[in-house]
């Protein structure tokens, strides 16, 4: 292809089309080892290490020893691992459980679950926007052949955000 003018690529896939798309980029030039390629939490995949074109990808994800405690009770009283998003469904109940003992009573105001300061979940800081949105504190992970590796740590406030 000559000279690229990018040193990045995104890959928003995972599972078994990641898989198969990954390995096809360094057969038309597009060189891992000069072009980082980026990926979503999604790849939080054991078999994302085992492809070599994937080996130095970073992508986004929540801190992975935030829930690892969670994952251990849940496999304990149910036997076998809980499903990805089994997180968000416990935030989303512990934020309720949080608001509702609010100390002059419940509060489910907008204003309360808007708080700039937002909440501490199980995959890490989060905060509800008024538009509508999320906005969660991820770490930056790194594909390696044994797992991944932190190359940036999640923040542990969103102060930390702003500065």
């Amino acid at each position: 292809m000559g000279e690229i003018g990018f040193d990045s690529v995104l890959l928003p896939d995972f599972g078994d089309r990641l898989l198969a798309i990954s390995p096809l980029l360094p057969y038309y030039d597009i060189d891992p080892a000069r072009i980082r390629f980026l990926g979503t939490a999604l790849w939080e995949d054991p078999r994302v290490g085992k492809e070599p074109a994937l080996i130095g990808a970073w992508f986004a994800a929540p801190p992975p020893q935030a829930r690892e405690g969670f994952v251990k009770r849940f496999h304990d009283v149910y036997g076998r691992e809980p499903p990805r998003i089994a997180t968000l469904a416990y935030d989303a109940v512990a934020l309720a459980a949080v608001l509702a003992r609010a100390p002059d009573g419940p509060d489910f105001s907008a204003k309360a679950l808007t708080a700039a300061s937002g909440f501490a979940g199980l995959d890490g800081i989060f905060r509800l926007r008024a538009d509508g949105t999320a906005e969660r504190g991820l770490a930056v992970l790194e594909v390696r052949r044994d797992g991944f590796r932190t190359v940036s740590p999640a923040p542990e406030t969103f102060e930390q955000l702003t500065r």
